[in-house]
């Protein structure tokens, strides 16, 4: 009899400060953090180019299918293993707790991961998976009885409530968790800071936003004159900006295209799975004066990751070809993977909070005028750590009369 495994990815993530060196883990931080930011740029390709307004996290959402490919065996451990990008990892998951480790032990900075895993008290999980799950990824472990009739939601939701300051208060939900759930493994993310150069409240007024189809809605900006680093680049016809953060490490970047209507046109560079360009618009960026006037805004994306990610060949994790015998001797497979994200941009910071859920089953130029970059119509933005080229969120921004989007949560 085949069995689920419901994954609960939860990832909350406030702009917050740095201070952290490197460790004896280095490269492996690395392959890691690269291979988390090109599985983003794959999640873009099957969820964000066709939404109005989208925001997922990559980090959250590889942390929680990595709890899963931990116990994968066979093709279904091959294929989650190309879909994570971690071929060039010998041991992926030792690799993550250095990671996690780096980007939250760092000082003047919240940054919290937490990871739970609620189990079907009939469900006999191999101890060498439960001892590797709490060694690696610090997950706790729970009992839970999913047939519960008063709601098993209620204390998944207060953990994820707590874990995210009570920013995502009820992410699962009762149509969410079948009875025939045998495990749940949740990740949540929280980032918090500020931006290095805040922006005068006063500052900020009604400016018009030129939405795809060319017309215009009036919307608050925020504006200031302040160095950045940019990179104009005119054979992209995109321009980037780097906003940091008060410890400089993680920054908010975004890419505007020089024409209203350009945006699909740097999106198929993500189609087109050229990374490497993507990536050099992080790279040589040049010290200026920048006369900035960005968009103060909020959006929310739930969005159901299934069919996403068997798009891009995941497939036998979510049916009866599904092997997680590393987990139990049971038939569990993937029966459902969700994200709920948030971000939040205003005069003071960035707020970002993202939740995601896998149900497993049986079976400068200082010379003349400030450089103007005015973001007044459909951009591509990042929230990034530096020091490690990890993208922690990722998303853009079209039309600002979308606050919230969401795509159909039942299993696709």
């Amino acid at each position: 009899m085949w069995r689920k495994i419901f994954l609960s990815l939860l990832a909350g993530c406030w702009l917050a400060e740095w201070s952290s060196a490197h460790t004896s883990n280095d490269r492996d931080i690395q392959i890691l953090a690269n291979a988390v930011s090109v599985f983003s740029y794959d999640l873009y390709r099957r969820i964000g180019v066709k939404a109005v307004n989208v925001i997922y996290s990559p980090l959250s959402a590889h942390t929680v299918l990595s709890l899963a490919y931990m116990g994968a065996m066979g093709n279904t451990e091959h294929q989650m293993k190309n879909i994570l990008r971690l071929k060039d990892l010998p041991s992926p998951h030792e690799a993550f707790h250095a990671l996690l480790h780096n980007i939250t032990e760092v000082e003047d900075v919240k940054v919290f991961v937490a990871n739970g895993m609620w189990l079907n008290p009939q469900l006999r999980v191999r101890p060498e998976y439960q001892r590797q799950v709490s060694t690696l990824y610090n997950a706790a472990s729970e009992t839970i009885d999913f047939k519960t009739l008063g709601g098993p939601e209620r204390p998944i939701n207060e953990w994820i409530a707590n874990q995210t300051k009570n920013q995502i208060t009820s992410f699962m939900l009762p149509s969410t968790i079948s009875q025939d759930i045998q495990m749940i493994l949740i990740n949540t993310l929280f980032f918090n800071g500020t931006w290095e150069s805040p922006f005068d409240e006063y500052l900020t007024h009604k400016n018009s936003f030129q939405l795809s189809l060319g017309n215009k809605i009036d919307i608050d900006f925020m504006r200031q004159t302040a160095t950045y680093q940019v990179k104009m680049s005119a054979v992209e016809n995109v321009d980037v900006i780097r906003m940091p953060f008060t410890n400089k490490r993680f920054a908010f970047y975004i890419a505007l295209p020089r024409s209203y209507s350009g945006l699909r046109d740097f999106e198929m560079m993500i189609v087109r799975q050229d990374y490497e360009r993507i990536n050099g618009l992080f790279t040589d960026m040049k010290t200026e004066l920048v006369d900035l006037m960005v968009p103060k805004f909020k959006i929310t994306t739930s969005v159901n990751l299934n069919r996403g990610l068997k798009n891009l060949g995941m497939t036998d994790a979510f049916g009866p070809l599904a092997n997680f015998h590393g987990i139990s001797e049971n038939q569990l497979f993937l029966s459902e993977v969700l994200q709920k994200a948030t971000i939040e941009v205003t005069e003071k910071g960035t707020l970002a909070v993202a939740a995601s859920a896998v149900t497993l089953s049986n079976r400068l130029g200082f010379l003349g005028e400030p450089l103007k970059f005015n973001v007044d119509h459909p951009f591509m933005f990042f929230l990034r750590d530096d020091l490690n080229g990890l993208i922690l969120f990722q998303g853009k921004y079209t039309n600002p009369t979308v606050k919230e989007s969401s795509e159909d949560r039942r299993r696709k």
